[in-house]
């Protein structure tokens, strides 16, 4: 069987990396001109296995409006969720779907699915680093979430006990235990009410795995054609045909996997995905000199992003932007990643290269539901692997190996029902 993956971001390339365990014939497509240059490029490296929650929560919608309203009186760039005026047209049916998932059942539905997801990939990464020898700045230390006020604590202790009674497992801690476990945090002890602990948690540079595997499969026979942008997918008698704009392309099946362009794609052959770009932001800091390093991925609920040593580097990343396919980056958002740094490492601020800061703008491919889209499509061979929002990183391995799994017809190791297009029938 000739499979075409379209996309070699973290979920392309990892499907095309077990489409090639299987013995197929497997294309990748990409338009950039290497591996891992959009929405993989410069993530937040947080495999976020214990509480791996969406996005549209309870209240976000109140949240959403008053950022919208604020931005209008003041242009202020410093909300955590952001709504651009301009985005509003294109997002009405997938917003109104957004908003009516933002209720507690559902949002513990998809979270419990997302963790079902999330324990299968740990599973699958485990295999992966020992069967490659792969190494990508990969640290298992886990994750310590801050809480400055007892509103935030409260609200997020009582979702890690719901998912702590469903497998998930965390450890609260008081101010001085947050500090015993990262000492890096001391300097800011006196602000803090406590945290808590996800020892299993993972970290590590996606860009960088994404690279290796890419590398690993061309070895082994996956071709990869770079610079090749598909102006259209037509389904034929035989399979399916990639108008691609630097010559065409033929497939028994195809997997599209192009983040939050996957729905331009299938939309002409009646698929159509739910999914909608969410803007969020990175900066990479070089920790030249730092000796007092974090051991450990730091989240801090005011801003709703994370920080995040990653080998050499310091990514900080996060926030939330509804602006379509805007990709420019905003100096205030980026402002907004260095107050973060300030506030949780003032010690490391006050002597970081503020001149070597690299910002990076990417767009998540959002699901209304916050629950990835992986699985077979209603017209026959068309597969999608999508939608999974800011768990691309958490969720990549373990999607790819059970939709690589379902296309060639062996028992995925994870029940794909959840996570089928199907569910918005």
């Amino acid at each position: 069987m000739r499979v075409a993956v379209i996309g070699s971001g973290l979920l392309g390339v990892t499907t095309a990396y077990f489409l090639r365990r299987h013995g197929l014939d497997v294309t990748v497509v990409e338009r950039q001109d290497g591996t891992a240059l959009e929405t993989s490029f410069a993530n937040a490296g947080y495999l976020q296995m214990s509480v791996p929650s969406p996005w549209n929560a309870p209240g976000v919608g109140k949240l959403l409006l008053q950022s919208w309203l604020a931005g209008l009186r003041s242009g202020s760039e410093e909300a955590p969720l952001l709504m651009r005026t301009r985005a509003l047209p294109g997002l009405v049916g997938w917003g109104l779907k957004f908003l009516a998932n933002a209720n507690r059942k559902s949002y513990l539905s998809a979270t419990l699915k997302n963790l079902r997801l999330a324990a299968y990939t740990r599973d699958v990464m485990a295999s992966l680093r020992e069967e490659e020898k792969l190494s990508y700045s990969a640290a298992f230390t886990g994750a310590i979430i801050l809480f400055r006020s007892p509103e935030s604590l409260a609200d997020y202790t009582e979702l890690a006990e719901y998912i702590g009674e469903r497998g998930a497992v965390f450890r609260s801690l008081d101010r001085d235990e947050v500090v015993d476990l990262e000492p890096a945090l001391l300097p800011v002890a006196d602000q803090l009410l406590g945290g808590i602990h996800h020892p299993d948690d993972e970290a590590g540079d996606a860009c960088a795995f994404c690279r290796q595997m890419a590398s690993i499969a061309q070895e082994r026979g996956v071709k990869f054609e770079y610079g090749a942008t598909v102006k259209e997918l037509r389904a034929s008698r035989n399979g399916f045909d990639l108008f691609c704009d630097q010559g065409d392309l033929s497939a028994d099946a195809v997997v599209v996997a192009a983040g939050s362009y996957s729905g331009a794609l299938t939309g002409p052959l009646g698929v159509n995905l739910p999914v909608a770009p969410v803007k969020g932001y990175s900066i990479s800091i070089p920790m030249n000199g730092w000796q007092n390093r974090p051991k450990h991925v730091v989240g801090d609920m005011v801003l709703n992003a994370g920080i995040n040593p990653l080998g050499d580097i310091l990514r900080v990343a996060g926030t939330a932007e509804f602006t379509g396919y805007d990709l420019r980056i905003s100096d205030g958002r980026v402002r907004n990643l260095v107050s973060l740094v300030e506030q949780v490492f003032p010690d490391f601020a006050a002597t970081m290269n503020r001149s070597a800061i690299n910002p990076w703008a990417g767009l998540r491919p959002m699901s209304v539901d916050g629950v990835p889209v992986v699985g077979a499509t209603p017209v026959r061979n068309l597969f999608v692997n999508t939608g999974h929002g800011a768990l691309g990183w958490t969720h990549a391995a373990g999607s790819a190996k059970a939709l690589a799994d379902l296309i060639v017809g062996s028992k995925p190791g994870l029940d794909l029902g959840n996570y089928s297009i199907r569910r918005f029938d």
